[in-house]
């Protein structure tokens, strides 16, 4: 695509998520992309820059403005993770995240879906042929997709060594690292969720794509909750309030029923802490200002998500790459 044909998608793409977003309801803010803070995840690195970094995602201080009364907000945030290069992945990228003032997964997954819905639409004059586009979703939880696909059939929160041994006959899992026990739960669980998308889950997405569907992969292990809220599903199991949503075979949103307790979500992050010290990343600060702001009770109930945008125009595009509608090469 040249960059004429790349700069008039970006613009029919940005403006069909703005207007989707505030005919919804939210309020479109812009947050500064230096911040002082990031919230520890196992695998993503910020870019730091003079002892701060270069936002990994706005969420720690969209939150902040949560707390302090903004309502329903989204923004187009410029991001960026150290050492993410490939197809589908760009060290700065464009994430758009949102957030409503209600504790309603459910709607959080529809303004996804209408999200995609819109930018495919406008995107549209620019669309290969044979390219399909999601006409309509299903839901599935997380550990019935591992069920369906593996027979392994699991409570949710098994801690790490007991996954592994779980895991041994049907799905591998590769040693352990972490000494500490969360850790080593956190391990085994990111473990298991990369085995299982790179031996059926991606595979069985594509096809779904392929026939026109979309899919949310809703109530993920406890231990996958990362910021989002704990709780037991229907049949006693123990998953968390998190969502991915898969569109046009590529996971685009990641969604949560936020967090509050401060003592719960500093477990989480000692335990990504660890894990990282394991297996040799750097040592990144604890985000003291967000966990005071969970500690003090200031946050209130609310779900968001963020979806990355330079992959969602590339295959609304039916492109092949990031490459293809790229404004800077």
């Amino acid at each position: 695509m040249i960059v004429a044909d790349a700069v008039r998608v970006w613009d029919a793409a940005l403006s069909a998520i703005s207007s989707c977003l505030r005919d919804r309801g939210l309020r479109q803010i812009q947050t500064p992309p230096v911040v002082d803070e990031v919230a520890l995840e196992p695998w993503i690195e910020p870019l730091g820059l003079a002892g701060r970094f270069v936002q990994t995602s706005p969420e720690l201080t969209m939150k902040r403005l949560l707390a302090d009364g903004a309502g329903a907000t989204f923004q187009l945030a410029a991001v960026a993770r150290r050492g993410e290069h490939g197809q589908w992945h760009r060290e700065q990228f464009v994430l758009l995240e949102w957030y409503r003032d209600a504790p309603t997964l459910a709607a959080v997954r529809a303004d996804a879906e209408a999200v995609i819905a819109a930018v495919a639409e406008a995107l549209a004059p620019w669309r290969r042929a044979d390219a399909p586009v999601p006409t309509r979703w299903r839901s599935i939880a997380w550990l019935d997709a591992l069920a369906q696909h593996t027979q392994l059939v699991l409570r949710g929160d098994e801690d790490g060594d007991a996954l592994v041994h779980a895991c041994r006959s049907r799905l591998p899992l590769p040693p352990l690292r972490a000494a500490t026990p969360q850790a080593r739960t956190l391990e085994a669980w990111t473990a298991l969720f990369t085995a299982l998308c790179d031996q059926a889950l991606d595979a069985w997405l594509a096809a779904r794509a392929a026939d026109g569907e979309g899919v949310h992969v809703i109530e993920f292990p406890a231990p996958l909750a990362a910021l989002s809220e704990h709780e037991r599903d229907g049949s006693g199991r123990a998953v968390a309030a998190r969502f991915e949503s898969h569109g046009f075979g590529r996971e685009l949103c990641n969604g949560y029923r936020e967090l509050r307790d401060g003592v719960e979500q500093r477990r989480r992050f000692e335990a990504v802490a660890q894990l990282r010290d394991a297996v040799g990343l750097p040592v990144l600060p604890m985000p003291e200002r967000f966990l005071a702001l969970l500690e003090q009770a200031r946050l209130p109930p609310c779900a968001g998500a963020a979806m990355g945008v330079d992959r969602l125009v590339a295959l609304a595009c039916g492109a092949d790459s990031l490459d293809a509608i790229a404004l800077v090469r």
